[in-house]
């Protein structure tokens, strides 16, 4: 028997007991072989890697603002409404006090600053006077849709619009006012189509029956011929 059957047959012996118990321990530990790889998780760790008991990386930090900084509400916190406004005019702009009267409460309610409610008042101005441009030119559309109304009309218009016309001037010339006159040429309801008829019809009686103010017999007053 050679040296390395002796070596195997006492490993076997020392491993195997012949009456079939649990083998003793070697008499000397197996020295480890050099080249096996030794498993992740029996490496040692640094003593450096492992967290420490008590120290700041077991929880984490509260964030905290720094002494110098502002809670962002109070970063977007406006001025607010003052005690009182003061409102200036405008390059040839006259302030309505009463309109600013109505208008202080609403920005108070609005909590404006005094410079917010300052840019309203003077866009005011533009505004108004853009509405009543818009309202007159409405209202002049208004009134030449009268006077088409009045020139197509199957009673007093077409071929008959001229002399019904002189019928109705020589009416208003005998009872309309110089006022009465210039209010309806300025606003334009002299063009009302049933102003007009009015009028036609008046002059018309006007020269059929020699219309006179007095109450001479068979002739007619001029409260008969207008309320008939």
């Amino acid at each position: 028997m050679n040296l390395f059957d002796r070596l195997l047959h006492r490993r076997l012996c020392n491993e195997q007991p012949a009456d079939g118990g649990a083998a003793p321990a070697p008499s000397e530990p197996a020295a480890p072989d050099a080249e096996a790889p030794v498993p992740a998780g029996d490496q040692a760790k640094p003593e450096g890697d492992k967290p420490q008991p008590g120290t700041e990386g077991d929880k984490p930090q509260d964030d905290k603002p720094a002494d110098g900084d502002k809670p962002k509400d109070e970063e977007q916190k406006q001025e607010g409404a003052p005690e009182k406004y003061e409102f200036t005019a405008g390059e040839g702009v006259d302030l309505d006090a009463d309109a600013l009267k109505d208008f202080e409460p609403v920005a108070r309610d609005l909590n404006l600053t005094n410079e917010q409610a300052q840019k309203l008042v003077d866009a005011y101005p533009k505004i108004l006077a853009g509405v009543q441009q818009r309202q007159t030119e409405a209202w002049q559309k208004q009134t030449e849709g009268w006077a088409e109304t009045v020139k197509a009309d199957k009673e007093i218009g077409g071929d008959k619009l001229t002399a019904n016309l002189s019928a109705a001037q020589r009416a208003l010339d005998q009872f309309g006012t110089p006022e009465l006159k210039e209010y309806l040429n300025a606003t334009g309801l002299g063009n009302h189509p049933d102003l007009v008829k009015t009028f036609v019809k008046i002059g018309k009686a006007m020269s059929e029956d020699g219309m006179v103010t007095g109450k001479e017999s068979g002739q007619r007053s001029a409260a008969e011929v207008l309320y008939g």
